[in-house]
């Protein structure tokens, strides 16, 4: 009986055994792998914060496990395409694909994140046989495979990627077990990465509170609107590793908005990248720009991600900010805009996250407070953008390496105590560079007062600089203090120094020496704390030795001197100078001119300049009212201009030889002096030569006049 059951038994297992379909076999080895790999990548999902580490084990297990060529995680990519993120290769003799990018322009990118969020799966048993699209054949060979099964990553109809798996070299019947274990995997992954993203949002919002937090502690810590502007600025560009960054308040009628100087990242050089017009503080006119208007009613963070994007982020990349990408956030408070942030990417496109914009909404929400908080600091601001605009010949405009060496040099000097000499001819901008000198120095809050030593008489020179008491001449009824007086603790330009007679020159010797002098008709010793800034178009040295200036007064002059060089030897920086003009005159006049034409541009470099930039400044005032179009032509530009740039200014003479190379010298010289009509400074150019090399040459030839 027990043998009888026995035998029952065994002969009832056989049947059990022998049920086993190859499908039932390979679907409990499925289940083993499943277990397998759930084992294996349990600790990276409980770490998966780590989500690269988790992505690749996942790969890794599931490549080895089941034996396929390839397993891989494709997900989009930045630029709007798909890329191997994660991948195991079984065969080193196997290209790798990690990295692989495959664009936009080759995969129908609309059809596939439409398509695969609504499949579980997607398998090609071979792509040789298969009836496909051409662009998936296409995809399939460049990847190296030869059968593929994929399956989806898929958050609330949102592709965040793909998993598939790989025969390279062989076609391959994908099975119902192999379909349903990928499914299942895809469904884990599609966890982690969910968790992963909650986490990090998580993460970036805390980031986000903490740097807002920061941000606010240290807004309050400042009470000067430009000190909280310049600090909000660098921390965005900082935070968001944009190239530069400003600020712009928008004036009380609403009719323009003045942008602040541009605050870059540390490490980009923006004179390199950005034109001078949108570097330095500006207004625009909102009126003139529609586009701009229509943001700001809108009110509504702008991302603007390539100048290709649309219409309005081409025209606000090329005409109002300058870059390849922008974030531009509206400063909004009691439902009115009061401003903007612009942070940019000076040749980088960008795809700006949430974060991004939550951050410089952040910021900008602070600013806004601020701004309410004291509307005296922002109405400055305005105003000071408004002087800045009203006084914006004073900036000096330019870029060449002679005029950026003067500025260095008057920089270096400024906040020391040091008297400068400026020399350089009529127009080069010796006032700029004695304003700026000014401005950067510790005097920059004390008096600044300017004399031209050349426009008044020399018997009233004196009483203009020290002043006078009462009775000290004819009509001096009262006690006048000078212009020495006047600047006591600040700064005083004298312009056109070599012009001052010898008395007053032995006055000013004694001023700079002592920091004491005497008022006309008076005995009592007066000091003063003043700093000296001379200037002078003359060759001071020829002047001493015509007995015109004394030797002692230029050595305590010429500590200090700074070279002016004539707009000639800058041509490099004429267009610049150029397209301010005639942004400053077009506004002034009310005339829409935006620019020059290439005949009247090469005209200007045609010119001498003897008046230099002031002749240049005047030149563009008279052709902006005078041009007829949008731009300025070559006949809007004075006759005397056009007659040099036609000119050419090319001249023969003849020689009757024999001739000494002095005499030949000399008579080329005097041959150009003609040619210029005694314009000293054409005619060392003409030679190649320096000026004051012409004049010892002159003087060495007898060629000077009496």
């Amino acid at each position: 009986m027990n043998e009888s059951l026995s035998a029952k038994d065994q002969t009832e297992k056989v049947p059990i055994s022998e049920s086993r379909t190859p499908e039932t076999e390979r679907l409990l080895e499925m289940y083993e792998v499943r277990d397998a790999i759930l084992n294996r990548i349990s600790p990276d999902v409980v770490s998966v914060i780590d989500i690269e580490r988790f992505l690749q084990a996942v790969v890794s297990e599931v490549g080895r496990r089941l034996s396929v060529d390839r397993c891989n995680i494709i997900t989009p990519s930045t630029d709007g395409g798909f890329l191997v993120s994660h991948e195991y290769v079984a065969d080193q003799n196997l290209a790798p694909g990690t990295g692989l990018n495959i664009p936009p322009s080759l995969v129908p990118v609309e059809t596939i994140r439409n398509y695969l969020p609504r499949s579980r799966h997607f398998a090609i048993n071979d792509i040789l046989t298969a009836e496909l699209p051409g662009w998936v054949r296409t995809a399939c060979q460049l990847i190296g495979t030869r059968a593929v099964l994929i399956a989806p990553f898929v958050v609330r109809d949102e592709l965040l990627g793909v998993m598939a798996l790989h025969y390279c070299r062989e076609p391959h019947e994908w099975s119902d077990a192999e379909t349903r274990l990928i499914e299942w995997l895809a469904t884990q992954v599609t966890i982690g990465l969910q968790y992963s993203r909650l986490y990090h949002e998580k993460e970036k919002e805390v980031e986000l509170t903490r740097l807002l937090l920061e941000i606010s502690n240290d807004i309050n810590m400042r009470n000067d609107f430009s000190e909280i502007t310049e600090f909000v600025i660098n921390k965005a560009i900082e935070q968001l590793g944009a190239d530069y960054g400003c600020l712009a308040v928008l004036d009380a009628a609403g009719e323009h908005l003045h942008f602040d100087s541009l605050r870059a990242r540390r490490g980009v050089d923006l004179r390199k990248v950005v034109e001078a017009r949108y570097r330095e503080a500006r207004t625009i006119r909102i009126p003139d720009h529609p586009v701009v208007s229509e943001v700001l009613q809108q009110g509504h963070t702008l991302k603007l991600e390539s100048p290709e994007q649309s219409p309005v982020s081409s025209y606000l990349l090329t005409h109002v900010i300058k870059g390849r990408s922008a974030l531009i956030v509206p400063i909004s408070a009691k439902q009115r805009t009061l401003g903007v942030i612009a942070i940019v990417w000076v040749s980088e496109e960008n795809r700006f996250s949430d974060f991004d914009v939550q951050l410089l909404n952040g910021i900008s929400s602070q600013v806004a407070v601020a701004l309410e908080k004291d509307r005296l600091a922002a109405e400055v601001l305005r105003l000071r953008r408004e002087l800045n605009d009203a006084r914006a010949g004073e900036r000096i405009i330019g870029a060449s390496q002679k005029i950026q060496r003067a500025i260095d040099m008057a920089l270096s000097v400024a906040d020391s105590q040091t008297t400068v000499l400026l020399q350089g001819e009529s127009g080069t901008g010796k006032e700029l560079v004695a304003s700026l000198i000014q401005a950067n120095s510790r005097r920059g809050g004390k008096p600044f007062v300017k004399i031209n030593c050349g426009a008044i008489p020399p018997t009233l020179l004196e009483t203009e600089l020290f002043g006078h008491e009462r009775g000290a001449f004819t009509d001096a009824r009262s006690k006048r203090i000078g212009r020495f007086e006047e600047a006591d603790g600040g700064t005083l330009f004298l312009d056109e120094v070599g012009e001052m007679s010898l008395a007053a020159q032995v006055s000013l010797l004694r001023v700079l020496q002592d920091g004491e002098f005497t008022r006309v008709g008076g005995n009592e010793v007066v000091k003063a704390d003043v700093r000296v800034i001379a200037a002078t178009n003359k060759e001071l040295e020829q002047e001493i030795e015509a007995g015109r200036f004394r030797r002692d007064l230029y050595y305590r002059l010429n500590v200090y001197p700074i070279l002016l060089p004539p707009l000639r030897e800058r041509l490099d920086d004429l267009e610049q100078l150029v397209t301010f003009f005639v942004e400053r005159f077009q506004e002034k006049s009310g005339k829409r001119v935006t620019g020059i034409s290439d005949r009247a541009l090469k005209a200007l470099r045609g010119y001498s300049w003897p008046g230099n930039v002031r002749e240049l400044e005047n030149c563009i005032e008279r052709a902006v009212i005078v041009a007829a179009g949008r731009q300025i032509a070559e006949e809007d530009l004075p006759e005397g201009i056009r007659a040099s740039a036609q000119s050419g200014q090319t001249a023969r003479f003849e020689l009757n030889l024999p001739m000494t190379m002095e005499e030949i010298e000399r008579e080329a010289i005097a041959r150009v002096l003609d040619m210029t009509a005694g314009d000293k400074a054409k005619a060392a150019r003409l030679l190649g030569i320096g000026r004051k090399t012409l004049y010892r040459k002159l003087e060495a030839y007898k060629l000077l006049e009496p």
